[in-house]
């Protein structure tokens, strides 16, 4: 496939997509051959030791690790000359994955911190990088206005849509910026470019992520299994079915969307990244594991049986008027305990049994947008997978194995009981 050895750059290589991206390489998607080298390149401080990444292999790409890098200080110039001592031959690479992202409380603030954040690798390669053919980001769901009490658009959600995002929500999404920044800076290049747009992404990292909800229903599931005397720790035998219910409301759990697991955005963006012809020119691609949506009510009882447990409906409990929350926001007078609540008032369960990293490595900051979701998000948001279809890639997946993937090493890592 490859005329001349690939060489990809994954900024943003600990996050929930990048983790994945880099996996994938090292594997050898899309064939063995195709990619000779991989730089993962973090901001937070990672040791390949404790990566999870394949080990390196004869045939398969080289890769080499560099963490510290904060793509948010100084310019295009100043990180040029950081990674021009950091990355080995970084005039040679090919292929950029960029996944890296800051959350900012402020909006407006966190898509002009995001755009300087890309500018600033762009402006990089085009100095140091003249064999660069392709960059790929992702975009989110985000963009299609879900962030708008009761969303802007009637599923399913198409591509040509972005355009049409009401101009006071657009200045608050940072995917806007990406593809005016990059359509200018691609102009009489031979690079370019891309956008994968996902809804829920469902995937593993080693060390946790804000933005995991995989990973904070798990925390959240084997404590609560744990407590009820079920699961790998439990010293007891239980014979009665222990209920969870959904955390959300009715609307929440009977709501469409099109979740993806990590693994197989990574696999198309490594795809459409050696398919420049097809999936170039700044074009947008929806990505969902099936073409069928499905609702959190369907998968909730098939999560929760992982973990032993027989997972049931919301709670009958006040809610707020439907499509009314924004993110993050939770009803009044909510009865049980979010998840986030629970993996708190919990916590030093796992140290009890030795799991530091899962006091150490959950979701952090992330927990209250993650606990919103069953409620704020209420409206049917599917995505429409007729675009990704005609590329010819792979095609559907049950939703819930990227779920149970995801679970099986979480408890290898130790974040989960």
């Amino acid at each position: 496939m490859a005329e001349t050895p690939h060489h990809a750059i994954v900024f943003g290589a600990s996050g929930l997509i990048g983790w994945a991206v880099v996996d994938q390489l090292l594997h050898s998607h899309p064939e063995p051959g195709a990619f000779s080298k991989v730089t993962a390149v973090t901001n937070r401080k990672v040791k390949l030791s404790e990566s999870h990444w394949p080990e390196s292999r004869t045939g398969c790409p080289d890769l080499q690790l560099v963490s510290g890098i904060d793509l948010r200080r100084g310019d295009g110039t100043t990180l040029a000359e950081s990674l021009k001592g950091a990355v080995e031959d970084i005039h040679a690479v090919t292929h950029v994955f960029y996944l890296a992202f800051t959350s900012i409380p402020d909006d407006v603030e966190e898509v002009a911190v995001n755009r300087r954040m890309l500018q600033n690798v762009i402006d990089t390669h085009n100095l140091l990088s003249p064999n660069l053919r392709f960059v790929v980001f992702p975009g989110g769901t985000r963009g299609y206005g879900i962030y708008m009490p009761g969303g802007a658009f009637a599923p399913p959600l198409t591509e040509d849509m972005v355009n049409n995002l009401p101009p006071d929500y657009a200045k608050t999404v940072a995917y806007p910026a990406y593809r005016e920044l990059l359509s200018a800076a691609s102009k009489g290049r031979k690079w370019t470019w891309c956008e994968v747009c996902p809804d829920a992404i469902i995937g593993f990292t080693p060390n946790g992520s804000q933005f995991s909800l995989a990973l904070h229903w798990a925390q959240y599931l084997s404590l609560y299994a744990h407590n009820h005397g079920v699961g790998p720790t439990s010293q007891q035998t239980r014979t009665a079915e222990i209920e969870v219910p959904f955390p959300g409301n009715a609307a929440g759990a009977n709501s469409l969307f099109s979740p993806v697991s990590a693994t197989k955005i990574a696999r198309f963006m490594i795809h459409a990244s050696v398919h420049p012809d097809a999936c170039g020119g700044g074009q947008l691609f929806n990505i969902a594991d099936h073409e069928t949506p499905c609702t959190y009510g369907e998968i909730w009882p098939r999560l929760a049986s992982w973990f032993g447990l027989v997972g049931v409906g919301p709670l009958v409990d006040l809610e707020a008027p439907i499509d009314s929350l924004k993110v993050g926001e939770l009803p009044d007078g909510a009865r049980q305990l979010t998840p986030g609540e629970y993996v708190a008032k919990h916590k030093d369960i796992f140290a009890q049994f030795g799991r530091r990293n899962a006091v150490d490595g959950g979701v952090g900051v992330g927990s209250q947008q993650l606990d919103s979701v069953g409620y704020w998000l209420t409206f049917d948001r599917q995505l429409s997978l007729e675009k990704l279809k005609k590329t010819g890639f792979e095609g559907n997946k049950d939703p819930v194995l990227g779920w149970f993937e995801s679970f099986e090493m979480f408890r290898k890592v130790g974040l989960i009981l």
